[in-house]
């Protein structure tokens, strides 16, 4: 009887062990999740922050603004300019 008992304490210390290590993994998961999913908002962000600002300079341009006074606005270059 006390084999049984000392068998089944050991069983649910592991059952808690192993709980404790499938919880970790499902945070360490959960953490790597958050992390891309920030990185493609990030990329996001920055990819329609550029295509704004070479839109931006292609309305500059095509309504005859100066091209160094598109290049001073947007931080574009003259050549980034001129391909729009």
């Amino acid at each position: 009887m006390e084999e049984n008992k000392e068998m089944k304490e050991a069983k649910e210390k592991l059952e808690v062990m192993s709980e404790d290590e499938r919880m970790q993994i499902l945070a360490e998961l959960r953490k790597k999740a958050i992390r891309d999913e920030k990185a493609v908002e990030r990329y996001g962000y920055k990819q329609g922050r550029e295509k704004g600002i070479k839109e931006i300079a292609k309305k500059m341009k095509d309504n005859g603004i100066e091209i160094e006074i598109i290049q001073k606005i947007t931080n574009l270059t003259q050549e980034e300019i001129e391909a729009l």
